[in-house]
């Protein structure tokens, strides 16, 4: 197994313990197998479905047994076996990480009705689950879960294609110019920076499709509330308002872009950060 010599000063996210400020910590590569089992290498992201599906058999299992329902428990109990077993498969490496020997045990507390045993072996299978969690969870999230905004392109205002990274550069300096001249003062050159603002998220917008199969991701961010929000600020300029424009690019700056950043921008700095190029 590879070693990343990482070391990190922030908070984890989804379920990972919290790093503070002067904590170091770091992180093991996990095994190169494991990569084959999401999305590009997979055609679907097999290794989460699988997750997804212990998790629910687990909880099935223990709520079964609350209500002392044994059929439900073998029921549950045999998709736990097929699925569990499925890690070491899929991949080798982490083969010892898990314990297949509780699912016998834990089948036969079932089989008993023995729910308070049933509910103590679940805890134990649980563990195997989150140690690896907590080892693993941030990186696998960093490497296999985070946009690679390098192979999208945008379109610029002379329909050539340029770099994701460019176009936010881009967004960034026609959001402060309105903002800039509106303080000075200079109504059409905030309005023309709030034109070019429009499009340059038009422009986003077509590159959603790059990643998402649908249009709600887009339309939650850029679609209708933002695109009145646009018309209403140009409205807001051209007559002189200042301060409900600048109020009113807040609104945008928050709903727009730092809503799309806490949704991107986080995880993808994390593998960044991880993962050097």
């Amino acid at each position: 197994m590879k070693f990343l010599p990482t070391f990190l000063f922030f908070t984890f996210f989804a379920g990972a313990m919290p790093i503070y400020a002067g904590n170091a910590v770091s992180l093991d590569v996990p095994p190169e197998s494991l990569e084959k089992w999401y999305k590009p290498a997979n055609k679907r992201q097999v290794w989460l479905h699988t997750m997804f599906k212990l998790r629910r058999e687990m909880q099935a299992i223990g709520e079964n047994a609350r209500l002392n329902d044994q059929a439900g428990m073998a029921k549950w109990i045999s998709r736990l076996e097929r699925d569990y077993s499925k890690i070491g498969d899929m991949v080798p490496e982490w083969e010892k990480e898990i314990k297949p020997r509780l699912l016998p045990e834990l089948e036969m507390f079932a089989e008993k009705g023995d729910t308070a045993r049933v509910a103590k072996t679940l805890k134990m299978i649980q563990r195997t689950c989150d140690d690896c969690h907590y080892e693993y969870q941030p990186l696998v999230t960093a490497m296999y879960r985070a946009p690679r905004y390098d192979e999208i392109k945008v379109k610029a205002f002379n329909g050539a294609e340029y770099s994701f990274e460019d176009n936010m550069e881009d967004l960034s300096r026609s959001l402060n110019r309105a903002l800039i001249a509106l303080d000075d003062g200079r109504k059409e050159m905030a309005l023309k920076a709030t034109d070019d603002l429009t499009s340059q998220l038009r422009n986003l917008g077509d590159s959603c499709n790059a990643c998402h199969k649908d249009k709600y991701p887009r339309e939650r961010i850029l679609g209708t509330v933002t695109q009145q929000n646009l018309k209403a600020l140009q409205k807001n300029i051209a007559k002189g308002k200042v301060k409900d424009s600048q109020k009113l690019m807040g609104e945008i700056a928050v709903t727009v872009c730092a809503r799309c950043h806490n949704i991107h921008r986080i995880v993808y700095d994390l593998r960044n950060a991880l993962l050097p190029h």
